[in-house]
């Protein structure tokens, strides 16, 4: 099965920008696809490649880098690879993929040479877990670009299900204005589906062929035990903390205010405690990270609150897995999803896909919360994500359920008038624009920052 991935077009840009050798990084969490990219992409693309596995090379691989790696030896090191992988070599029009660069540093500093060279492109895949880990000995090549693979969004899943029509009539319709009527069910019963397997290759392929859910979840479960033990492997000096903060990410997001509560988390009940552990979760892509604010500023990083955090799961689908536990015929979360209810839990899974869709665009996600004294006494007001679009902070509140008043959206957009454009809610109902709001259906989410 093909999956068209969108980042395939970043990497054709990468090849077509200039004539002389280049080398990219492909980073992203465990499992999102990026060997798959690269091998898809350096078979359409190039007359010949040749795929270096890391993780599991062919006997000599590492002895040939070892011997000829370096800049007086490259036609003896292109020679001995080309017979070794049988594959024949041709300058300007063959690419090298090294997989897993991670675990072979050396292959990595290595870039700068190969690049200089001139003869052949290079694409690396790599985990940021480890590809952080393992760089503390090597000098980082400065001619290696860098890009990031997420999990597939709502237009790869549907289009991986041979849906290409859905997302185009949504994108029309957000751009018109226009309500969706009668067909805003069908749109919600596909944006349920994506949420249901979530956006893992490998588990939306396994969908996409079996139609049998109990096999996605067999997937799904199989990823969320890989990032397990990967914490125990990498997470060095801080292996309970991260294991706590990942196990009780889906605990965490059933709070209101879905902010992680550290003396819930066991021994240490203060963010100096878990932030290295958080961090972790962060440069995995396991996790996405939600930074408080309580003052947006269009021109920096708004002033944060770095204790003031909310943990996403990469993946939607992953956290509803977490969330069911192992014996999903049983919970009531996965039951609700299955009747069609996406108003569950406080709105855990509707503003974890919000979270998802907005760091697709690789810009740090922000909430806005403050606590305000009135006569009556104190009050704190809390709006899930703000986003920059046309030089406007524009503030985003997630609601799954019934609840017609926004509190803190009002005083949000009072009090920042001239910062904030029109505030934009994200429903399960039908799009319509009031003076002071846009009411956005969820399967509308990704255009918000097209």
């Amino acid at each position: 099965m093909d999956i068209q991935r969108k980042a395939y077009s970043q990497l054709l840009q990468w090849k077509n920008a200039a004539p002389s050798s280049k080398a990219i990084l492909i980073k992203g969490a465990r499992r999102v696809g990026k060997s798959y990219l690269a091998e898809t992409f350096a078979k359409k693309e190039y007359a010949s490649y040749i795929l270096i596995d890391f993780a599991s090379p062919l006997a000599g691989t590492k002895a040939i880098f070892e011997k000829y790696g370096n800049r007086q030896n490259l036609n003896e090191f292109f020679n001995q690879l080309s017979v070794l992988y049988g594959t024949a070599l041709t300058e300007r029009k063959s690419v090298f993929i090294f997989d897993e660069i991670q675990k072979y540093p050396k292959a990595r500093e290595l870039i700068k040479y190969l690049v200089a060279d001139g003869r052949y492109d290079y694409i690396e895949t790599g985990s940021l877990i480890s590809i952080n880990k393992n760089v503390k000995d090597i000098v980082i090549p400065s001619e290696e670009e860098e890009m990031f693979l997420h999990p597939l969004d709502f237009e790869e899943y549907l289009s991986a299900l041979s849906d290409t029509v859905t997302v185009p009539f949504l994108r029309e319709a957000y751009q018109a204005n226009r309500p969706l009527g009668n067909m805003l069910k069908p749109m919600m019963d596909k944006l349920r589906g994506y949420m249901l397997v979530g956006g893992m290759p490998q588990a939306v392929a396994e969908y996409a062929a079996s139609g049998n859910i109990d096999r996605v979840e067999r997937v799904k479960r199989g990823i969320i035990k890989l990032y397990r033990e990967d914490i125990a492997k990498y997470a060095e000096g801080y292996v309970a903390e991260a294991k706590a903060i990942f196990d009780t990410i889906p605990s965490q997001l059933a709070h209101h205010d879905k902010k992680i509560k550290y003396s819930s988390l066991g021994e240490g009940d203060r963010f100096s405690s878990y932030k290295d552990a958080i961090r972790w979760i962060d440069d995995s892509m396991v996790g996405s990270l939600c930074v408080g604010t309580d003052q947006p500023d269009v021109f920096g990083e708004f002033t944060v609150q770095p204790s003031k955090l909310k943990c996403y799961m990469g993946d939607t689908g992953l956290l509803l897995t977490m969330a069911a536990g192992t014996n999903y015929l049983k919970s009531d979360l996965y039951k609700s999803f299955m009747k069609g209810s996406l108003s569950v839990n406080q709105g855990m899974m509707t503003e974890n896909l919000v979270a998802q869709a907005l760091s697709v665009s690789d810009v740090p996600l922000r909430f806005y919360e403050k606590t305000v004294s009135h006569e009556a006494g104190t009050k704190k007001y809390e709006v899930d994500f703000l986003i920059v679009v046309n030089g406007k902070v524009i503030p985003l509140e997630v609601k799954s359920g019934n609840r017609k008043t926004h509190p803190s959206l009002d005083y949000y957009c009072q009090t920042y008038k001239k910062q904030t454009g029109k505030g934009i809610i994200l429903t399960k109902g039908d799009l319509r624009v009031t003076e002071d709001y846009r009411y956005i259906p969820l399967p509308m989410t990704w255009f918000l920052l097209e």
